[in-house]
């Protein structure tokens, strides 16, 4: 714990890299953008749990605090409300301040209600605010979420101003969440045809030239076009799935896409997940932290900023997760069990027409069971003869049968079989015997076996208690 917490994050640099030949050479620019889209009557992010549409600005102000503490430019928010934005900041301290850009209308358009409608927009910002870049600058895209620890490496984002584009690749997580059959078949989807190495990149940092972003910019609106067709069939909703089809699209047609997160410049660090070591986290450049919004939003309202005071906070959730972890696991997993056990209840009675299906050739002793059942409030079907009890068995799908016979109950492998045929049949019935022949040798067959001399008060009771364990 005391090597988490000692202090040994980057002071503010601006040191310029110096290569063996002695010359300096110019730094790589890049301009921190993140996204403050406002809809109060959209449905929002289902991470975020505050109501207050301006909690995305204050994580923003907590950002852009963290980037300058390590030397990076100052954030730009981009926004559909800039005059709202810049009313609000008026409270803050004009060190800690954003920039402010007000962005055009867009040209994208889907139902408010969509899940992380906002971020949809991130394609409008990249595009309006990559045409004011100087030449050689990257536009560095931001979640507001997130939290820089340290300078960026130099040589990292030289390779990405060569190449034009640096990404955050997923991949591993969502496939292993998701399954990678359902990740790729949705990336396949919206990106129109089928990739030769589908990737999944997120959403929180995008490093890209404009010659770049003017590229991936008519891809991205083609893949959004498709996303919204088949928006409803996807596992996931918000930016990351059309540009995320967009730039392997690109990556198909031999562009070079490098991998930020292998080179540890982000990190996604969920408080809850505490199967990766915490110290993997310290030395990324960015922390993106989804699951930590509040603790970035109280930041942005305190004198000063610590980045320090931020990773105790992360340290302390880290530790108790990992003492709470296993048993919330444990919680769900019986929650499910539960939900899965309830489910298969509802779709047994769904199907289900009748509750009972009672056969007997004694057609007094069948009505004086009938009656008893039907008192007791359940739906009953009965059968006088072997070729009218398998008809029904097959037709009404019941949950129960009992077979009464004073010469041997009917053949429980006969009815059964038929039974196997139903369709979107979920399990077997309940199968009861009421019989005097105590000789017979399929018993083993049936659930229950009561004797011909048993009061039929017991097979009532027999045929609710099954009914009631379904």
């Amino acid at each position: 714990m005391s090597a988490l917490l000692r202090r040994d994050f980057d002071e503010p640099s601006c040191r310029q890299t110096v290569p063996s030949s002695g010359s300096t050479r110019k730094r790589v620019g890049v301009v921190p953008c993140a996204l403050v889209f406002i809809e109060t009557d959209s449905t929002g992010s289902p991470n975020c749990t505050r109501a207050d549409p301006f909690c995305y600005l204050e994580q923003a102000i907590t950002l852009n605090r963290s980037l300058m503490a390590v030397g990076l430019p100052r954030l730009t928010v981009a926004t559909n409300v800039a005059g709202q934005i810049e009313q609000y900041l008026t409270k803050v301290d004009s060190d800690s301040r954003p920039c402010v850009l007000q962005l055009r209308p867009s040209r994208l358009t889907l139902p408010k209600m969509t899940r992380f409608y906002s971020a949809h927009f991130k394609l409008d910002m990249m595009e309006q605010v990559a045409a004011t870049l100087r030449d050689g600058e990257l536009l560095m895209l931001l979640d507001t979420d997130m939290l820089a620890l340290r300078t960026l490496d130099e040589e990292l984002l030289r390779r990405c101003q060569v190449t034009g584009v640096g990404a955050f690749d997923i991949s591993d997580q969502e496939f292993s969440a998701y399954g990678d059959a359902r990740v790729i078949g949705d990336l396949e989807t919206v990106a129109g045809k089928s990739l030769q190495n589908p990737r999944w990149f997120g959403g929180e940092v995008l490093l890209a030239s404009t010659k770049f972003i003017n590229e991936l910019v008519p891809y991205a609106h083609a893949c959004f076009e498709r996303y919204r067709l088949a928006i409803d069939e996807l596992n996931h909703n918000g930016d990351e799935a059309f540009v995320s089809a967009a730039l392997n699209l690109l990556a198909d047609d031999g562009h070079q896409i490098i991998d930020l997160g292998a080179h540890r410049l982000v990190g996604r660090h969920w408080s809850g997940n505490t199967h990766r070591d915490l110290r993997w986290f310290k030395g990324c450049s960015l922390l993106h932290l989804p699951g930590c919004k509040r603790m970035l939003e109280r930041e942005a309202h305190r004198d000063t900023f610590s980045a320090e005071r931020l990773w105790r906070n992360l340290v302390l959730r880290h530790e108790l997760n990992r003492t709470v972890w296993p048993l919330r696991r444990w919680v769900r997993s019986h929650a499910r069990s539960r939900h899965d056990r309830r489910a298969q209840r509802d779709a047994i009675k769904s199907t289900a027409t009748v509750d009972v299906l009672v056969f007997d050739p004694d057609a007094g002793r069948l009505s004086g069971l009938v009656s008893r059942l039907t008192s007791q409030g359940l739906q009953v079907m009965p059968a006088v003869t072997t070729e009218e009890a398998r008809i029904e068995a097959h037709r009404l799908n019941p949950r129960v049968i009992v077979a009464s016979s004073p010469i041997g109950a009917a053949d429980a492998g006969a009815l059964l079989a038929d039974l196997s045929r139903v369709p979107d049949r979920l399990r077997r019935p309940v199968m009861i015997a009421f019989s005097i022949d105590d000789a017979r040798l399929d018993w083993a067959e049936w659930d229950r076996w009561f004797p011909r001399s048993s009061d039929p008060a017991e097979v009532v009771r027999a045929v609710r208690d099954a009914l009631a364990r379904q």
